[in-house]
């Protein structure tokens, strides 16, 4: 039987995940108005992820990949979003995630394997940890080039900053990597369109 105190403990996870929900992104939503949330970003990479692992017919586990990719920003309820090109907010990063993820187990208690997940992505030892992390770099990628570059061209991103960001961040996933290789050569064909004028650092 369910009690009264589980089906309240399932409202307050419920309202947790509203407030994940409000994590804003630096990257827009397909409407070039709002901008993209967590849930919306973390939704993205599983199916992407899973699309991938299918298509490639790659040998992961698609149910560690898809528990990965839900939870890999749920942190950022409480430390937000950390802009990679943000070089201040990287510098307390690892803190205010540290912190995060023991605010959550603590509010949470009852739900020990999301939190392991957490930890286990967090470690990055597992192929399909490494695998996610990866996919989860080229994301914004395909989402700028889809929108031609918006948010490039607003703060100012050089296509020499997005080459190496993306080429160090992909390397340990050679499929990824791979992929990075095929996007950088399609900004390539029209850095003016995807960048404006700043092409270089």
């Amino acid at each position: 039987m369910v009690t009264k105190e589980e089906t309240e403990r399932l409202i307050s996870f419920m309202d947790l995940l509203h407030k994940f929900q409000q994590v804003e992104r630096v990257y827009y939503a397909p409407d070039l108005i709002r901008k993209e949330n967590d849930v919306e970003h973390s939704y993205l990479l599983a199916m992407a992820c899973w699309y991938l692992v299918d298509f490639l017919k790659l040998d992961l586990s698609i149910s560690k990949i898809m528990q990965y990719a839900l939870v890999h920003d749920m942190v950022e309820i409480y430390a937000g979003d950390s802009y990679v090109f943000d070089t201040e907010a990287q510098l307390t990063k690892h803190d205010r995630e540290k912190k995060a993820q023991e605010q959550l187990a603590h509010e949470i208690p009852e739900f020990p394997s999301m939190h392991k997940t957490i930890a286990d992505y967090e470690l990055q030892t597992d192929p399909e940890s490494i695998f996610v992390r990866a996919v989860d770099k080229i994301l914004p990628v395909i989402t700028n080039y889809l929108q031609g570059g918006i948010i490039w061209k607003e703060l100012g991103i050089s296509l020499a900053q997005i080459t190496e960001l993306k080429r160090r961040t992909t390397e340990k996933s050679p499929p990824i990597h791979e992929i990075v290789e095929h996007l950088i050569e399609k900004l390539q064909h029209d850095p003016i369109k995807f960048f404006g004028n700043k092409t270089e650092n």
